[in-house]
């Protein structure tokens, strides 16, 4: 079980467009979450109660079989593909807790 944090950042002045693409964006994690093989996927608003702020980003804990895996689904990744993440780190990650 490989797993991979991946923090992605916004571009500013996308909201409307992140809004208008999450849609896609998160059918694609439900995907892989029905498979099992996301630990926790969520957004970095700018302020909680108001998302017309903007997000800094995104954070995603993955499960691939290994770093090219992840690479090819990150190639088609709505928010990528249409010019909302200005950047997206990727880096190993081992998982000590919760247990199980």
């Amino acid at each position: 079980m490989p797993l991979f944090i991946i923090t992605c950042t916004d571009h500013d002045g996308t909201v409307e467009k992140r809004l208008a693409v999450r849609p896609q964006h998160i059918a694609r994690l439900e995907q892989l979450d029905a498979e099992g093989r996301v630990i926790v996927a969520g957004a970095m608003p700018k302020d909680r109660e108001n998302p017309q702020e903007g997000f800094y980003g995104s954070t995603m804990i993955l499960d691939f079989d290994n770093r090219e895996a992840l690479d090819l689904w990150l190639k088609e990744e709505p928010f990528l593909k249409e010019g909302i993440y200005a950047n997206i780190d990727v880096k190993p990650f081992n998982k000590a807790f919760p247990k199980g």
